[in-house]
């Protein structure tokens, strides 16, 4: 199964205790499904709890597209797709859903664009065996405001839209580096991520590096129980502070390719020249027998996959 991006959050124990039992029930039930709406400020999604009444791929595509239009049962949320907003048509192929929009796409802009589209993909990812989604506008495909196409959106297109501010969404395409299947060099993978701009692009890149990637041939070299203490930026230097289970990364991935599958991903982004790795808050720890180092800077020699 895909590692998925953890997300932290602090609650007394009795509430979470309820929110797991929550989880339980519903993941108990394979037609309970989650539709994203809008909260009324138009700044957040929300879910509500869904449950499928059809069987098959294409009654459940259609069941949802309607319960994202119809407006939800509490007076906080609306629906993400506004009225005049309608679907022409939807296609599977394989495992790639595409939904035709009206022209009345056009007439969505900014974060309510972003955070509509986000509802939508979210909703119909649940449906068994579709993992990505492609929006088109009277069959003509849908771009960003630089003219270039979105294309196919999935899982990992939308981070965190839990925001205050309306203009809260950034997009950005980040560049990550992760371990070959051989683990002997690095393979080259690029994101195109929406997310809220209060999130540090920094820790963005560290838990996308923390997850499968899309390639076949590629795999994550941080271990599943790797915990990211902390993550800033001062001056170019990125202080990077991860707990002990980063050291016990298998030895099937060179000790090369851990160390620069994270400092290469870190240092694409501009602001970012170099990268310290600390153990526990400890500098200089041993990983595979050698020293971390104060300061890594950027190595792509060991590129070998879309490389740059």
């Amino acid at each position: 199964m895909r590692r998925r991006i953890r997300n932290r959050f602090i609650a007394l124990a009795l509430t979470m205790s309820m929110a797991l039992g929550l989880l339980t029930a519903c993941g108990s039930d394979p037609k309970e499904k989650q539709v994203y709406y809008m909260d009324v400020a138009g700044n957040a999604l929300k879910t509500s709890h869904y449950k499928l009444k059809t069987k098959d791929t294409e009654g459940q595509i259609g069941e949802l597209l309607a319960a994202l239009k119809q407006a939800p049962d509490t007076a906080r949320e609306i629906s993400a797709m506004p009225r005049d907003l309608e679907v022409i048509s939807h296609r599977l192929d394989g495992e790639h859903l595409f939904v035709d929009f009206n022209t009345a796409y056009d007439r969505i802009t900014g974060p309510n664009e972003v955070l509509m589209r986000s509802a939508v993909v979210k909703t119909l990812l649940q449906i068994d065996g579709i993992r990505s989604v492609t929006f088109t506008v009277q069959g003509k495909a849908l771009t960003n405001a630089d003219g270039s196409e979105i294309g196919a959106m999935n899982a990992d297109t939308f981070m965190d839209f839990g925001g205050d501010a309306e203009d809260a969404m950034v997009r950005r395409t980040f560049t990550l580096y992760y371990a070959s299947r051989d683990g002997q060099s690095l393979v080259k993978e690029k994101r195109e991520i929406y997310y809220n701009s209060n999130l540090s692009p920094e820790k963005l890149v560290m838990e996308y590096l923390m997850t499968n990637p899309h390639a076949d041939d590629a795999i994550s070299p941080i271990p599943d129980s790797t915990k990211l203490l902390n993550i800033n930026v001062n001056r170019g230097v990125c202080y990077l502070n991860l707990d002990e289970n980063f050291l016990n990364a298998t030895d099937k991935i060179s000790q090369q390719v851990v160390i620069y599958s994270i400092v290469n991903s870190l240092c694409e982004l501009s602001e970012i020249s170099s990268v310290q790795i600390a153990i526990n808050g400890e500098m200089n720890s041993i990983f595979r027998g050698d020293k971390l180092s104060n300061s890594y800077t950027p190595n792509f020699d060991m590129v070998t996959s879309g490389a740059r």
